[in-house]
């Protein structure tokens, strides 16, 4: 039952990050329930922090059964994949402000310039943070390669492909044949040198 709870917490945090991450859902809040524009993105973060709690939970309540019966992980590989996903987080949140990013300070709307960044890591990939998130989470299931991890991390794999989506198709309609353009010149997570 604890993998089932697993996948049944990411399966509805999946969904509600993304209805949350809507334009139509962004517009309905805004307009109905009366949010301010400036506020929405600081309660979409808290919101989807809140709502991952119950993931993580069910995460430390699973069973821990491992995937060979006779490898006790690799502390050098998982280690160094963990390392290098948790660099490349970090270099990814330089390319963005961390307080935009999170919604605080809350500003207008016109506060960010609307520019199309492809600095940086952008250069190389499209998405360097999922990449550093994937990373950390190849390293855990090398380090611990448990059924809960890899269960765990087949959704987070799933769960960040269809935000991608998603994330593309609002950045094309925000940038257009801009965004059109570096999509077909930057790989999406892997980067080609």
């Amino acid at each position: 039952m604890g993998y089932g709870l697993l996948a049944i917490s990411w399966i509805l945090f999946g969904t509600l990050h993304s209805v949350t991450a809507s334009l139509w859902f962004k517009h309905w809040v805004i307009t109905i329930i009366g949010l301010p524009k400036s506020y929405y993105r600081l309660a979409y973060t808290g919101f989807s922090l809140i709502t991952f709690l119950p993931v993580l939970f069910t995460l430390r309540a699973a069973p821990i059964d491992p995937l060979f019966t006779n490898w006790d992980g690799s502390l050098w590989v998982g280690g160094l994949l963990i390392s290098a996903g948790v660099l490349i987080g970090l270099l990814s949140f330089k390319q963005y402000d961390l307080a935009e990013f999170i919604g605080w300070p809350v500003r207008h709307q016109s506060a960010a310039d609307g520019s199309f960044r492809q600095d940086g890591l952008l250069r190389l990939v499209r998405h360097p943070l999922y990449l550093g998130i994937l990373l950390i989470l190849i390293g855990l299931l090398i380090y611990q390669p448990n059924w809960k991890h890899l269960l765990f991390d087949l959704l987070a794999f799933a769960y960040l492909r269809i935000g991608i989506h998603f994330e593309e198709q609002k950045l094309i309609r925000e940038f257009g044949s801009q965004y059109i353009q570096y999509r077909q010149r930057v790989p999406m997570l892997i980067p080609t040198f």
